[in-house]
């Protein structure tokens, strides 16, 4: 296939799918800051898709032949049908499917459809974990409750199976005075394939990299680091196999300031040394 057939392929294929609707706002947003929250997708699944696309407008038998004259078939689904993208490649990808046996995502009863429990002992487990983080929230700051005034919720969890084990992630808003800052925590259970050493550890959370210091707490080693003045995590990896990380900021990640009035706190709530402190409470595990 020659560059000006590929081209007419693709054009015939924006022609004939109009664009979809725009988005509300405050769905916008609740998912954007669901999908940031998650590492991988810094990775560049994007592009993954768009290389996925491309592949399947050029692939015969999968759609209906465009009027191009070009014998190119667009991709498509009869049903009209979208189907969630994995953030993760399931355990079963690697095998090879036998005649007429299902070859969809198949997640645990719990996930409705993609990686993220819904329900059951996972789900529960992101509640302990939310419970455990405003637990934590440090004296002289408020764990906020409710919703911004654009609707996101200044509290969440979820819990989403990575592969061959599950992360739970938790988020609260904090407020002291006017200022509103965030802490989170992430914990990967054993099975992960995170590094061992602290400061490899640390620049591996949502792939964020960074300068890192060690911080030792009692016999334990943990790794820290500062983005700009106003964010910074720890990461922790217990005996066995857990990985915490705890991320303080003194803005919410999510949400648009100019929107929703929200002001930030004047300094981080917690020291180096707190931080580090935090990352091995067994509360988190």
């Amino acid at each position: 296939m020659e560059e000006n057939e590929l081209r007419a392929a693709l054009r015939d294929t924006i022609t004939l799918h109009p664009e979809p609707p725009p988005m509300e706002s405050k769905t916008a947003i609740a998912a954007a800051r669901r999908t940031a929250m998650r590492r991988n997708l810094l990775a560049g699944i994007g592009s993954a898709a768009a290389i996925l696309g491309i592949t399947l407008a050029v692939i015969p038998g999968q759609g209906q032949t465009t009027g191009s004259g070009t014998g190119i078939q667009v991709a498509g689904d009869p049903s009209g049908a979208s189907l969630p993208f994995p953030t993760e490649t399931p355990s079963w990808a690697d095998s090879t499917p036998s005649a007429g046996e299902k070859t969809g995502p198949s997640w645990p009863p719990e996930n409705s459809g993609d990686a993220t429990a819904d329900t059951g002992p996972h789900y529960q487990n992101g509640k302990k974990l939310l419970t455990a983080v405003v637990a934590a929230v440090p004296d002289g700051y408020t764990a906020k409750t409710g919703s911004t005034s654009d609707g996101i919720p200044f509290r969440s969890h979820q819990s989403t199976i990575e592969g061959e084990f599950w992360r739970n992630m938790a988020a609260v808003a904090i407020g002291k005075g006017d200022g509103v800052g965030e802490l989170l925590v992430e914990v990967s259970e054993p099975g992960n394939d995170l590094p061992s050493d602290a400061c490899a550890l640390a620049k591996q959370f949502w792939g964020r990299g960074g300068d890192c210091t060690p911080v030792t707490v009692g016999k334990a080693e943990v790794g820290v680091i500062h983005e700009g003045d106003g964010t910074a995590w720890a990461g922790y990896r217990h005996s066995d196999g857990t990985v915490v990380y705890v991320m303080q900021a003194t803005a919410p990640t999510y949400g648009d300031p100019a929107t929703n009035g929200l002001q930030p706190l004047a300094d981080l709530p917690l020291t180096d040394a707190e931080l580090a402190a935090l990352a091995t409470d067994a509360s988190f595990r």
